[in-house]
């Protein structure tokens, strides 16, 4: 199992979309271990949300800006001339992309061409992992785990948007930032606290305990590789140090994802354990989602050493611990993000 050294130690790193649920763990993490982190986000959409609860703002330079705009963001990479740069910045939300299909295309991928064209232009940035998901494959149904080199597709808006994002990122690198290391990193669907997003299942099922109310399950047979944030953010840090230091060999696609296949029954039965969840079925289904959906990441259990420390059990468990903390004392600074931290931190040493 690999550890963090202090590589990011007084580092430039900048991270997009640094407010979300994902990024405000990952600006957490980076601040720990000394980094100098760039934050880069829209107003936050959700109310409650888990960077304010951090008390980040004085440890992190906020910027408030744009991801569609290409002028905030080159001005943004020359003003602070990141050495590394996680992108998280997107449109992350399958039912969204048939509301508004041409903002998911525009942000997803026309924001990932304007960051990567004004680190183009400026030439500083030796890092670049572009975080997109488990939905960029071409997915035929079945209960094979998806490969980096797997075809590439794309049923709806949101999945074909992130495909687009990685040709793009691939096509930069061939042909601007041969020097650069650069990775696009396919997620599974991670779950931890903090999340509040819209329209999302673990948000939902923590809402359903605390308002008492029913919510809908649209697909429950569903099956997906459900990944703890900590674990995917260990990968995704360790990735950012090897493409620093050897960009030749980690560039490229990876998967971080648990290799466990569980439905969304599965996943509501064991929150179930820890909170009373109401819910009903939907019968009909609001666009299309693909029934199974599992990733291999053997490539980085070998070459980054990593590999998922949650199991199942323990991913919903800390969940359902961090948000039961907080619905019982969320004053800001919020300190149980950091004691799961610190937590998980101190295992990774074992």
């Amino acid at each position: 199992m690999t550890h963090l050294s202090n590589f990011y130690k007084n580092k430039q790193v900048l991270v997009t979309g640094h407010t979300g649920f994902i990024g405000s763990w990952l600006t957490l993490w980076l601040t720990e271990l000394g980094a100098d982190v760039i934050g880069f986000s829209l107003k936050p959409p959700s109310n409650p949300y888990h960077y304010r609860f951090l008390g980040l703002e004085d440890k992190v330079t906020n910027v408030r800006g744009d991801i569609r705009k290409k002028d905030q963001v080159l001005n943004l990479i020359k003003k602070h001339e990141p050495e590394v740069v996680f992108h998280l910045a997107a449109r992350p939300i399958l039912l969204d992309s048939y509301i508004d299909p041409i903002d998911t295309y525009i942000t997803n991928a026309i924001g990932t061409l304007n960051l990567l064209d004004a680190i183009r232009r400026t030439g500083k940035t030796k890092a670049i992992l572009n975080m997109t998901t488990d939905k960029v494959y071409e997915n035929k149904g079945t209960r094979v785990a998806y490969k980096e080199d797997d075809k590439l597709g794309g049923y709806d808006p949101y999945s074909s948007s992130k495909a687009c994002s990685e040709l793009i990122t691939k096509s930069y690198k061939n042909s601007f930032l041969s020097d650069a290391g650069v990775a696009t990193v396919r997620a599974g669907n991670i779950i931890g606290g903090g999340d509040w997003g819209a329209l999302r299942l673990m948000p939902d099922l923590i809402l359903s305990h605390v308002n008492n109310n029913t919510i809908t399950i649209r697909n429950p047979s569903a099956i997906r590789p459900w990944t703890y944030v900590l674990d995917f953010l260990n990968g995704y840090l360790t990735l950012g140090e090897k493409l620093y230091t050897d960009p030749s060999r980690y560039s490229g696609a990876w998967n971080l994802s648990s290799s466990y296949a569980k439905t969304v029954m599965d996943l509501i039965t064991e929150m179930s354990k820890y909170l009373n969840i109401k819910y009903k079925v939907h019968n009909g289904r609001k666009g299309h989602e693909d029934m199974i959906l599992l990733l291999n990441s053997d490539k980085s259990k070998k070459e980054l050493r990593w590999k998922p420390m949650n199991s199942f059990e323990d991913t919903v468990r800390s969940t359902a611990s961090w948000y039961a903390h907080f619905y019982k004392d969320h004053r800001v600074p919020f300190t149980y993000s950091r004691t799961q931290l610190s937590e998980f931190k101190k295992r990774l040493h074992e």
